[in-house]
């Protein structure tokens, strides 16, 4: 009857079991293997290590083959009548990476309690480690490691993540991966010996058992004689879906835990009243929703998202590496005065409640000056990839400077709670790194900042190499949107030729705002930032203009500008947007330069020259906008002041603007006349020309005394 039994709930369960996954979102195709993940905390101190894996977890980066959990059923005879439960387990115990590359990953209770929390999930009681060590059909004899003061160290993890995979691939054939497995590591486990029987010098510890011999005999009994900040190769985390079925009813473990008869089910302690560990002790998320700005010649101003019962304190310098001064404490915002005048400080802010100090804040910068920058640097890169160090502010702001320009800066999470309005800066600066999928390069809400901030004509510079793959490869119809009318642009491929790690160097589009700047370089890991392996390869669309293309490849580009009037908008506004992040731009010289190329294009005016005091020293025929067009597109060129070393003393230039075809053919005259100084805008109507021109490829040329440019011209019909 009791094998009945059980055959009858496992056949009810098997349509659901295809249900039974974790929630997490889909592992990033960029997301860092094993094995980086191992160079990436190799040296960290804990409290960061366990931030980090946090991190991996909760955005996706896990092996597929452990988010599809396996049944566990258990039968007891309870006054006679036998019960019978069944929960759901992942199939081995929790790793970073890949399926081909994946990092067993040990942890301290407080994380695993965390991360138990963010997904509906516990940890199992002793009974259960037993139950799924028996239900395993891949039992693997363990692999201890000799004792030392290292066996709490990432590089003896790794040892021993190496053993046993070792193992595991020897009989991969027979157990493909996705079985549940057992016998490879003792497992960090819900009891009552977390809050009672303490030994005196451990009043929070970490309970484990486990690490089954092939006789079923496990090498650890419970013990609760390390501390809850201890974790060693050994331990694993096993996560249980927090819901168990008994005879047919679901109930939570902490329900069943509580019942004085059913808990037996799972647990030979009775009931366990707590089955969790309390997180009053884990170390503090550090501060997200913070900003710098502007106070005085000699102060700046800091400003946090209050929270209850938190204060926090500032630490600054001049590098962004070091931070040798603090603040006092404050709730929401501090002055910091005294600073030398017109130069840069660097801050990182911590967190401090009744539990203690959290870890470091991002950093974030601002410089004193006479008056209010008209720069705002937006620090969007959360991502913990490898190589993120959190600052690159550094890059970004100095270069603002070495151009002359003073900035504020802030967290993106300030601008969306609303902190500091990016409508009070005419510049805006968007740092998103490889920031992707998984953290979102803009939000919803942050996209209709934006939006707001270039209808009223402001000017947004956006690098990163993932913005065109997360809006419009993997975006929604309203990421999409914004990425084709906002940012000008459509994704073509993930890295040029869609070839990761091969392609690190861009240069200028001829004739575009980055004309003279010669080869790019971007970091391929050697240069102190990040890896850039997957460079978006985008090009421009709704006016969206190819300026930056990927060298040693063919019409793929890596960079696009627009000016004009933005859809809903009243006011013109500019962008320029890279698909590579613009901290990674190296060396210093070459990142300052190409930074003032941006300004520059900012600066020049949009339309008709009617600035009487403006000096304007070059000729310049743009790129018609819009282009592909039907049948109208504007044409914009500019005449040099007098005070050009070229016209000093000259009134005017004769002027000659042409269409030709693709034969050197002349269609149209636009222009053809003595031009005074300034910048003209001219019409031009295919319908009108020659008669109405068919489809097809076209060119626009301007003379002006000895200068001549020519720009090609695409119509559509």
């Amino acid at each position: 009857m009791k094998n009945s039994i059980v055959i009858l709930f496992v056949i009810l369960f098997s349509s659901e079991v295809i249900l039974q996954v974790l929630p997490l979102p889909p592992r990033p195709a960029d997301a860092l293997s094993g094995s980086e993940f191992i160079t990436l905390i190799w040296n960290m101190p804990r409290e960061e290590r366990e931030e980090q894996i946090y991190s991996q977890v909760l955005n996706g980066n896990i092996p597929e083959f452990m988010r599809q959990l396996k049944l566990i059923t258990t039968t007891a005879n309870i006054g006679g009548t036998n019960r019978i439960s069944a929960y759901y387990v992942i199939p081995d115990y929790l790793a970073v990476g890949s399926d081909s590359d994946y990092f067993l990953t040990p942890m301290t209770p407080i994380l695993a309690q965390r991360i138990c929390n963010e997904l509906n999930c516990t940890l199992p009681t002793k009974k259960m480690v037993d139950q799924i060590y028996q239900t395993a059909p891949c039992k693997l004899r363990p692999q201890p490691i000799p004792p030392s003061d290292q066996m709490i160290t990432v590089p003896v993890f790794a040892q021993h993540n190496d053993s046993v995979k070792t193992l595991r691939m020897e009989v991969i054939n027979q157990y493909p991966l996705g079985t549940l497995v057992g016998g490879t590591k003792k497992d960090v486990i819900i009891s009552n010996y977390i809050y009672q029987n303490l030994k005196t010098n451990v009043p929070k510890p970490v309970v484990i058992y486990g690490w089954h011999q092939l006789n079923g005999q496990p090498i650890q009994p419970m013990y609760n004689g390390h501390g809850e900040t201890y974790a060693d190769y050994s331990h694993g985390i096993r996560l249980v879906l927090d819901s168990v079925v008994v005879d047919g009813a679901p109930m939570t473990f902490t329900q069943l835990l509580a019942d004085p008869v059913l808990s037996v089910l799972v647990s030979d302690e009775g009931t366990i009243l707590k089955p969790y560990y309390s997180l009053s002790g884990f170390t503090l998320p550090s501060p997200k929703t913070f900003c710098v700005t502007w106070n005085s010649s000699n102060s700046l101003k800091i400003t946090v998202l209050p929270a209850a019962g938190t204060s926090y304190k500032a630490f600054w310098g001049n590098d962004g590496l070091f931070f040798n001064d603090s603040t006092d404490e404050f709730t929401d915002n501090i002055i910091v005065d005294g600073l030398a005048s017109d130069s840069i400080f660097f801050f990182r802010l911590r967190a401090q409640t009744s539990q203690g100090y959290s870890l470091f804040s991002e950093v974030l910068a601002g410089v004193t000056s006479s008056s209010k920058p008209e720069v705002l640097i937006v620090n969007g890169f959360d991502r913990a990839s490898s190589g993120n160090t959190f600052n690159f502010i550094r890059q970004h702001g100095r270069a603002f400077k070495q151009n002359g320009y003073g900035f504020c800066s802030a967290t993106n999470e300030a601008v969306l709670q609303g902190l500091i309005s990016l409508q009070d800066y005419t510049i805006v600066d968007y740092i998103l790194g490889d920031e992707s999928t998984a953290d979102e390069t803009f939000s919803t809400a942050e996209q209709e900042s934006i939006k707001v901030f270039l209808r009223n004509g402001g000017k947004l510079f956006v690098s990163g190499s993932e913005v065109a793959w997360d809006l419009d490869y993997r975006g929604s119809f309203a990421d999409k949107d914004f990425m084709y009318n906002f940012l000008k642009s459509r994704f073509v491929y993930d890295a040029p030729n869609n070839q990761a790690g091969i392609y690190y160097q861009a240069e200028p589009v001829i004739g575009s705002i980055f004309d003279g700047l010669g080869i790019i370089s971007f970091d391929n890991g050697t240069q102190g930032t990040i890896n850039v392996r997957y460079p978006d390869v985008i090009t421009g669309m709704n006016g969206g203009i190819n300026c930056l293309q990927y060298s040693n490849v063919s019409n793929q580009f890596a960079g696009i500008y627009f000016e004009g009037i933005f859809p809903g908008g009243s006011e013109a506004g500019k962008l320029i947007y890279i698909g590579f992040p613009f901290e990674t731009i190296y060396p210093e010289a070459k990142r300052n330069l190409f930074l003032s190329k941006v300004i520059s294009f900012f600066n020049e005016p949009v339309g008709i020259f009617n600035e009487a005091n403006k000096e304007i020293y070059s000729f310049r025929l743009f790129q018609n906008f819009p282009n592909p067009f039907n049948p109208i597109t504007k044409i914009k060129y500019v005449i040099p002041t007098s005070s050009s070393p070229l016209l000093r003393g000259v009134r005017g230039v004769y002027v000659t603007l042409k269409v030709h075809d693709v034969l050197g053919e002349e269609i149209q005259i636009l222009v053809n006349e003595v031009k005074e100084p300034g910048v003209y805008e001219v019409v031009f109507d295919a319908e009108t020309a020659a008669s109405g021109l068919s489809s097809g490829i076209y060119f626009v040329r301007l003379s002006a005394g000895d200068f001549i440019s020519v720009k090609k011209i695409v119509i559509t019909k």
